[in-house]
């Protein structure tokens, strides 16, 4: 049935109402139909539903520590600029000039005392208040004419926007990902590398790659001299990992992995022996993130739908932002994280801290971009999910079909059918 074109009212159903009837008539537990991987159409009805309407990760605070740095980023078509205002503030807005919508920024980031329109200069402020028009109209009111503000939200260091006009509550994630990061201090690292990866997939196939490592064994050589293991469904029934967080939270880590309606939260211990996601187990950076005396703190781990996710050894951390392109590409940008006073050469070598997540990050690009032709085939059919090992994927799935049927309809909910 996948593919079909459903009748409605003895025409050619849209792109929502095909949508719909394919929600109300999925089976549970299974990966989705192939639209949902591959039509346009489909690809815009989730950049409304969910790029342009929910919380998205934009960056790290450390990359605009001062007041007047910046960085820019899209979100499908619609361009943002981050910054730090004058009294220190994260602030976003529309990368969009009030006068007649021309971008007001191009460069990925930098450093600016305002924001000038190369167009006709409008200039504003790093409040984002227009302060020169050359040519406006006297009786114009610029305290009306300022760029557009974005919701935005800081987070342990890690900064949220949303654009849409009422923006959902975040408090959820803040309650629980906010006393879990603080203790290693992002806010006060810095990005010493990054990597930007086109993936040619449908960014629910990027999400649902990282929320399982059952093809961590075969897929990832480097990654698995280091990571454990677990059952995702169950982490608590494993006495290694209970034993973990009861030391961990002894000595005051948030550690018990916490589930949200949109996100993970969670601190897991490495293999007997390594304190740090490297070739050899070892610690990367000498100097280590925040103030914890003991490096054998594991890794806390987090992901929020449907465009991050993070680990935060006690040397570095590593961020990875998902961002959706087209149907069948999406961009995936990897930060890694030291201590701000970390000095290349001294404290660190930067091929050794890279190594691991580098080549896991290029390994997944190829399963993204392998499993992305597959499900392209007329051929494809969707399959079940393991209970524990693919306990990620479902759950990340099945927050996507609930969104979209929120989006969609009466006509995606079962009950409504019946």
């Amino acid at each position: 049935m996948d593919g079909d074109l459903f009748e409605v009212a003895g025409s050619r159903a849209s792109a929502r109402e095909r949508m719909a009837q394919l929600l109300r008539v999925r089976s549970p537990h299974t990966s989705l139909p192939r639209s949902f991987y591959t039509d346009p159409e489909f690809f815009r009805l989730d950049m409304q539903a969910v790029f342009e309407a929910r919380w998205i990760f934009a960056g790290l605070s450390c990359q605009i520590r001062e007041p007047g740095d910046f960085f820019c980023f899209e979100i499908g078509e619609t361009s943002v600029i981050v910054c730090r205002d004058r009294e220190r503030h994260v602030r976003a807005f529309f990368n969009t000039c009030r006068h007649r919508g021309s971008i007001v920024v191009d460069q990925p980031c930098g450093h600016k005392s305002s924001f000038v329109c190369p167009y006709h200069h409008w200039t504003y402020d790093l409040g984002g208040r227009l302060v020169r028009a050359p040519n406006l109209d006297p009786a114009a009111d610029k305290s009306q004419l300022g760029l557009r503000p974005v919701h935005i939200r800081d987070i342990a260091g890690l900064i949220y926007v949303c654009l849409a006009d009422e923006a959902p509550d975040i408090e959820p994630l803040a309650a629980v990902l906010a006393p879990a990061a603080a203790p290693h201090a992002l806010a006060n690292g810095k990005v010493v590398h990054s990597v930007t990866l086109h993936e040619r997939g449908n960014w629910k196939l990027v999400m649902e790659n990282a929320r399982e490592c059952d093809h961590c064994q075969a897929g990832h050589p480097e990654l698995m001299n280091t990571l454990l293991i677990f059952d995702f469904a169950d982490p608590w029934s494993d006495p290694y990992i209970a034993s973990f967080w009861q030391r961990c939270e002894a000595a005051g880590l948030p550690s018990v992995t916490r589930d949200g309606a949109d996100f993970r939260v969670g601190r897991m211990p490495f293999k007997e022996g390594n304190l740090s996601i490297t070739m050899d187990g070892q610690p990367a950076v000498a100097r280590r993130l925040g103030d914890r005396p003991d490096p054998d703190i594991g890794s806390l781990r987090f992901t929020h739908y449907p465009s991050m996710f993070g680990h935060i050894h006690a040397d570095y951390a590593i961020v990875v932002q998902m961002l959706p392109k087209s149907a069948e590409e999406t961009t995936v940008t990897c930060h890694w994280v030291v201590h701000s006073e970390a000095v290349e050469g001294v404290d660190y070598d930067l091929e050794r801290l890279v190594q691991v997540w580098r080549e896991t990050n290029e390994q997944d690009r190829r399963l993204v971009e392998r499993n992305q032709r597959g499900v392209r085939s007329v051929g494809y059919r969707p399959g079940p999910y393991a209970e524990a090992s693919e306990h990620g994927v479902w759950t990340f799935v099945e927050w996507y079909a609930r969104t979209m049927q929120e989006f969609a309809g009466p006509a995606a909910c079962p009950a409504a059918a019946q």
